[in-house]
């Protein structure tokens, strides 16, 4: 009888964690070839009224709302992912070719309105499986938008997105002010894909 039980529960234990690898490749959307996926979500309820822009640089992704998400299909290579609310907030990101990437944006209440931070899932980090866990829970119950190079939506909010000095918007100049100064930017390596 004990044999039976042990054998029942290694059973159940292996087909378990087959299906969570199953599972993770069907319910991301996978990149397509010379391409990469970046996905960012807004799991939190906190300043639920209010959306946040998105961009790629100077590329306008969207707005996120509360507990939707945004999955966005790019070239590899360097990138600076930008959230804007009562603060911008910048992701120096160096992606991988065939490689997923998750950011989980964070919300907290500002003077005038909601300040914004994005985080990337890291598997170096202590709680990387059980953000991954409530990740694909999100996703898989969750209406998001999936967006490619192809679509550019016009941003009819953005007073940052003119050109300044060097042909870059302003919000890129002070991207470049903010590393030349040294100052603390979020990072994404090739290493933090999502696996």
């Amino acid at each position: 009888m004990k044999r039976l039980l042990f054998f029942l529960l290694l059973l159940f234990s292996i087909s378990t964690f087959a299906q969570e690898n199953t599972q993770t490749n069907e319910i991301l959307a996978q990149p397509s070839k010379g391409k990469c996926m970046v996905y960012i979500a807004r799991r939190e309820t906190a300043a639920m009224l209010v959306k946040f822009s998105m961009y790629d640089g100077d590329i306008f992704l969207g707005k996120l709302a509360h507990k939707k998400y945004i999955a966005y299909e790019c070239n590899p290579g360097q990138h600076v992912f930008i959230a804007k609310g009562e603060n911008t907030f910048y992701v120096d990101a160096n992606l991988e070719e065939g490689k997923i990437y998750v950011m989980d944006m964070k919300v907290k209440m500002g003077v005038i309105s909601a300040r914004v931070s994005l985080d990337p899932l890291d598997k170096s980090h202590k709680k990387y499986e059980k953000e991954k866990k409530k990740f694909l829970e999100f996703i898989n119950k969750k209406k998001g938008e999936l967006l490619t190079l192809d679509e550019e939506i016009e941003d009819d909010t953005d007073n940052e997105g003119t050109l300044g000095e060097e042909g870059l918007s302003k919000r890129m100049l002070k991207f470049q002010e903010m590393k030349e100064k040294g100052k603390k930017i979020t990072k994404i390596t090739p290493e933090m894909f999502f696996d």
